[in-house]
């Protein structure tokens, strides 16, 4: 099973259909602990901090934590943390913290990763990130759910 290690952070949310992630992706220092760390404090679940395995199964993608950094998270300028974690979770989205979001309603964008389509978001500068993201999570399941029920 191909594997690949990416720089990034993911976090979780219970759905109705189960956990389903996000993957935090950006270079060091653009904030992947911190929003993690926000997404924690209004319900998430850590799956993995600044290193995330992913691998792809029935056309799904997997993420993981290296053994070494699992159940850890990082609080710059504090240390690591320890923090009950998920041992994996389904990708559902991928965040690009690298780019900002330049457009008041952008068009839809896509992250490719193991041959795993996901929807990209690139988020604003400043506002109601976490929440955006989590609402973002809850309404992706309600409309899943709406579209099962027709």
């Amino acid at each position: 099973m191909e594997r690949v290690t990416v720089h990034a952070s993911t976090v979780a949310f219970d759905l109705p259909v189960g956990p389903r992630a996000l993957v935090l992706s950006g270079r060091s220092g653009r904030g992947k602990s911190a929003l993690a760390l926000e997404l924690l404090a209004i319900g998430a679940r850590l799956v993995s901090d600044d290193q995330t395995v992913l691998h792809a199964e029935s056309g799904q993608l997997i993420a993981t934590a290296p053994p070494a950094i699992a159940g850890l998270i990082e609080w710059r300028g504090v240390g690591l943390l320890p923090v009950a974690y998920l041992e994996q979770a389904p990708v559902v989205a991928w965040v690009d913290m690298d780019s900002s979001a330049q457009d008041r309603l952008p068009a839809p964008r896509c992250h490719y990763v193991l041959g795993v389509r996901l929807p990209c978001l690139h988020l604003p500068g400043h506002g109601a990130v976490a929440a955006g993201l989590r609402q973002y999570m809850l309404g992706q399941a309600w409309m899943a759910q709406n579209e099962r029920a027709t």
